[in-house]
This record gives structure tokens, sequence and C-alpha cells, in this order.
């Protein structure tokens, strides 16, 4: 015989009760004629609800599969499961071994003839009290939500810590990391290239290791939690058995809480980065493309040439020259879209066109800084928080600054939005403050 013990909490009373069945059943199994002590699997401090996570559990069943046990002793339904279907296929499962259970406070033995119809009524019970736990558990929770309290892990946050009180404080060491991945985003960098270069760099994620997700740099750039405020209740418990969580879309009520605790992010650049994250969803919806610069390392220009006929993005290619040598063309995503059929007929340009015509245009910015200044400033005065931060900062990129004769991509992406190419050669660089200036290409 065997005996199974388990608690669902880690309280100091819980605990005690814990042990309290391990001794008790190792004694009572011991000191019993008719059985032989085959072990005590106790599993503490685990939620019955489902199997799964119950390591002593399952190893008990296996030595029951491998012919170890012929018979165990438990102290309720309620502590062997609080799933009916659980319950009763283990129990079916083991009684077709030849294997009874007994749980001695409903007096139940599973090799009965009556034990199977009184352990399906008890154990519907077992579940019926699991879920009005859980409700009043959730109902506690969400009242906590309404007062603005709450309690999260820090674990995988990178930025946080927990006080001793729960609250969040600022990691002095993740800090500037946090803060260095809202501006590299708005220096016109995506989460993947910053992932890349954080690789590079061996900056350290929440872990202390050198692997970075694109999913989690894109997820901190939207987390409020950031700025100081706390969004309660962003995802829910859909089923008490299965423990099913899932985004709250709207089906439940969040609590929104201000001021919360100290910010690393100032809520004009948290609001800024939004304002960004929506400009470039709606710049990849206008010009029918799904990357945004993935790879500027490589393709400085990806989705960043717009085809002055039909709007769409230009893609590269590679043309072989009658010299020898590979050409980096541009040509509209449109004109051979369906194959052998001819779309935009709008005219390639060369990538070395390109280069010149943005070196071109910032420039003649630069030259010309005094004729943008009284707009710069109307901006930073303006609602608008994301211009007002371009103006800014191109004021900054202007004084005092040597011309351009060298492509520099990191530059490129903090200050260039597009460059549209149209059929007659002209084309139109539009910059990231909203500056346009026109280039005229005279290549055949």
């Amino acid at each position: 015989m065997a005996a199974y013990c388990r608690v669902s909490t880690d309280q100091e009373e819980q605990l005690l009760s814990y042990e309290n069945q391990v001794n008790y059943y190792t004694n009572y199994i011991s000191k019993n004629s008719l059985y032989e002590y085959a072990g005590t699997y106790a599993d503490e401090g685990i939620s019955g609800t489902n199997t799964k996570k119950r390591d002593e559990f399952n190893r008990m069943i296996a030595d029951c599969r491998a012919g170890k046990i012929d018979m165990i002793i438990t102290k309720s339904i309620s502590r062997f499961a609080r799933n009916t279907l659980d319950c009763l296929n283990y129990v079916r499962e083991l009684k077709d071994l030849g294997i009874g259970i007994i749980f001695e406070k409903e007096n139940i033995n599973t090799l009965d003839a009556k034990g199977e119809v009184l352990l399906t009524i008890l154990s519907s019970l077992a579940q019926d009290e699991s879920r009005s736990i859980s409700e009043n558990c959730t109902w506690g929770i969400r009242r906590r939500f309404e007062a603005g309290k709450h309690k999260m892990s820090t674990k995988r946050f990178l930025g946080y810590d927990n006080d001793e009180e729960g609250k969040l404080v600022i990691n002095k060491k993740q800090a500037p990391i946090v803060r260095r991945i809202y501006q590299e985003f708005l220096d016109g960098k995506t989460p993947d290239y910053i992932k890349r270069i954080f690789e590079r760099e061996r900056v350290p994620s929440w872990d202390g290791k050198f692997n970075w997700q694109a999913t989690t740099i894109i997820s901190m750039l939207s987390n409020e939690k950031y700025k100081g405020d706390a969004l309660l209740q962003k995802s829910y418990t859909v089923d008490f058995l299965s423990k099913k969580r899932t985004q709250n879309q709207g089906e439940i009520q969040m609590y929104y809480v201000e001021d919360d605790h100290e910010a690393i992010i100032e809520p004009e650049m948290w609001e800024c980065v939004q304002m960004e994250i929506e400009r470039r969803t709606r710049y990849l919806e206008e010009h029918g493309t799904n990357s945004y610069s993935r790879r500027p390392e490589s393709n400085p220009f990806a989705s960043k040439i717009v085809c002055g006929t039909c709007n769409k993005v230009f893609a590269r290619k590679g043309w072989r020259s009658s010299r020898g040598f590979d050409r980096k063309i541009w040509q509209c995503s449109e004109r051979y879209k369906v194959k052998g059929v001819m779309g935009c007929d709008n005219r390639h340009v060369e990538e070395e066109t390109l280069v010149k015509a943005y070196l071109m245009a910032w420039n003649a910015l630069v030259e010309n800084r005094e004729a943008f200044m009284e707009r710069w400033k109307k901006q930073m005065q303006g609602e608008n928080l994301l211009a007002g931060y371009r103006a800014e900062r191109f004021i900054e990129y202007t004084d005092e600054a040597e011309p351009l004769t060298e492509m520099d991509t990191d530059f490129m992406l903090k200050t260039l939005d597009h460059i549209k190419v149209f059929e007659d050669g002209t084309l139109l660089v539009v910059f990231l403050d909203g500056t346009e200036i026109e280039c005229k290409n005279e290549e055949e």
C-alpha cells in the first residue's frame, strides 16, 4: 500500500497539515500487518484542479503501472483531485489494473461495487468546490484592482524589482537598457534591428543572458508600466480547471492606475513612441508592405522607396551590367506582381542615385537651416508630441553640421521618412520632420 498526500497552498497551517498527513500515513501503513509499505507520495503547494503539474502524483501513477503498488490510501477526494474527469479516469485505470483507492473521509474503496457511483457524485462536488474557491479568489483580486492595489512578478520584467511590500522599484542597472530601447526606436530602428545590435554588443536581457527577442522589445515599447502607470487585468483565466489564460479584449473590466510607481521613461517620450508605432503601421498599410526596414545593415532603403505612380514600395533587384558586375536597382513591387503581366510602368532607379539624392537633400536642408527654424519651433510648441520631438532633433542634427559626403545608415534612419520616385525622373526626398526636397534624376 502507498499513501498520497497533498496541500494546495504554501501557508504555514497548510504545510503543517501536509507534514501531519505524511507522518500519519507512513505510520498507518507501516504498523498494519495487512499491508506492506510501498511509499508515501506527497505534493506540496500545488493546485489540485488538474494533475499535469503534480510530480509526485504522476510518479505514483507510473509506479502503479509498473506493478509496484496494489492499493493507495488518501485523505479525501479533494486531496486526490478536484477535477471530476481526471479523478474518474485515474480511478478506472487503476481499477482495471486491480489497484484500489481508499478515500478515508468519504469511506470509499474504489474496488467495491458501489464505489464508483459514490465517487462520481462526490468528485463532482469536489470540482464544484474548486470552482467556488476560484471564483472567490477572482472576486478578491478584482476588488484589489478596483482599489488600485496589485502585485506582479518582476522575474521577466526588465527594469524593475519588487520591494518588501511588492511595489515596483527601478532596477538601476537595467533601467538604462530600457531607456536605450525607447531611444533607438525613435531613432528609426526596428525591434528586429535593435535585437541584433544588443546581441552583437552583448547587452544583457532580463535573465542576464545575451539573447533577445524582437517580440519582447515590441511588448516593452507599449508597456505603460515604464511611464509609471499600471493597466490591471490585461489577461484573465478563462477556465478554472485548465488554468488557460487569454488576453482581455474588453470581455471584462480593466483598471488603469496613474502614477502607480516611479517611471523609467518620461510620459512624453512614451507617448511619442506610441505615436511612432501608429505612424509606422499606417505607413505599411498605405504603401502595401508588411516589413519596415527589416535589415537596414545590408539594405538601408528597404521600405523607404515609394512609387510616385501607384504609391507602393519599390524592391531592390540585382542586375548584371555589360561590364560584368552587379548593379543594385530599385523597381516598383507592382511592376511584375503577376508573372508575365506588366503592372505599374514606373521607371526603375539605381541605388547609387538614391544615395546621391539623400545626401544632396540633407545637405540642402543643413545649408538652408534658418529657413526651416520658424517651422521647427512652431512644431515644438504644438500639440503633436512626435512632431515636436522630430523638430527638436532636427534642430540638434543641423546645428553646425558638416555636409554629408557618404551614406551613414543609422543617421539616415533617424532622418529619412521615404524617397518618392516619379516617372519623369523626379525624386522627392521626404524627411521625418515633414520637410520635402525635390531632386532630379538625369540618368537614362
